[in-house]
């Protein structure tokens, strides 16, 4: 028995050239950032808020917390204690990113493989992975792939009638179903960023004012004034939850679109072969990310191609 010692370093070094790994990041990059840069816009306005605050200070005249070097020092203090829980959290959203985008090309990746697979094996079954699954492709291509199977079994490969539910496809479609998979996983990572924005807001602000209230005396204006604030931190809160939702809903969309085109391209591919153009191929414009499932795919009806076409008698 030989022991797996892990992926060498060239290995390692392509897996990183590969388009497919690029997209991957990509996403994961792309959810990350949804929450980065909306973490950044919160901090940006309270640092703001607390500006806000050091003049409210100067003109009350509250010597213990006047001197600017002081106040600004308290404030990058807080920002310090909570960059490791920051980007700690960052990081954890940009590997749920890249898993987001390992799904999103599981389908394309299951075909390929197959494809690779049943040429050496012919008795390959394609297996439907249910989570992933975006019906157009991937119930079509499990009709197609049994089609081609049946047809190496007689030795003949026909013209096939196309299922009516398929037969007046002729743009991308909408799936419910893989919409609201990927749309759940979307909705928790949103649900998340909204939580750690809220509550990492909050508690920055609450131990500002805290400092605030310890270090200068207990008025009726300053009660006002931070009582106003927590108004105005709220809405901000309300408000950055909202954009949280509206991004990540954007980046469904158009993750979606991602899939929607290259599914529809390969099901055409298919459909066309199954009525008798054998010389139909996938030929993709803008999807580097799945270019390596195509040509597996591709390659396979090479082989189906030529093996009937050496069964037909010379003319």
């Amino acid at each position: 028995m030989i022991d797996y010692i892990g992926p060498t370093k060239q290995e390692l070094k392509r897996l990183f050239k590969t388009e497919d790994t690029r997209f991957m990041i990509a996403t994961g990059i792309k959810v990350s950032s949804i929450s980065f840069l909306i973490n950044m816009i919160v901090y940006t306005f309270l640092f703001q808020v607390m500006r806000l605050n050091h003049a409210f200070f100067k003109a009350n005249g509250f010597s213990d917390i006047v001197d600017e070097s002081v106040f600004y020092d308290y404030l990058l203090s807080e920002v310090v204690d909570n960059l490791t829980l920051f980007f700690s959290f960052h990081i954890f959203l940009f590997f749920v990113g890249t898993y987001v985008g390992w799904l999103i090309l599981r389908p394309f990746k299951t075909i390929g493989d197959y494809c690779e697979e049943v040429m050496a094996n012919p008795n390959a079954i394609y297996k439907l992975e249910e989570y992933s699954t975006y019906k157009l492709l991937t119930r079509f291509s499990e009709f197609f792939f049994e089609y081609l199977r049946e047809s190496r079994k007689r030795g003949q490969i026909t013209t096939n009638s196309i299922p009516p539910q398929y037969a007046k496809i002729h743009q991308p479609v909408t799936d419910r179903i893989f919409m609201l998979h990927f749309g759940l996983l979307l909705v928790i990572i949103a649900i998340c960023t909204s939580v750690f924005i809220a509550e990492n807001t909050s508690m920055i602000f609450h131990n500002m004012v805290e400092l605030a209230m310890k270090t200068i005396s207990h008025s009726k204006v300053s009660n006002r004034f931070f009582s106003a604030q927590t108004f105005i931190i709220d809405d901000a809160v309300t408000l950055s939850i909202i954009l949280v939702v509206a991004f990540y809903i954007g980046l469904g969309f158009h993750l979606y679109d991602k899939v929607s085109g290259a599914a529809f391209g390969i099901f055409s591919t298919m459909r066309s072969f199954m009525k008798g153009n054998h010389f139909s191929r996938v030929h993709l414009v803008g999807y580097a990310y799945i270019r390596d499932y195509t040509r597996k795919l591709n390659k396979y009806l090479d082989f189906i191609q030529n093996f009937f076409d050496k069964d037909k008698p010379a003319s």
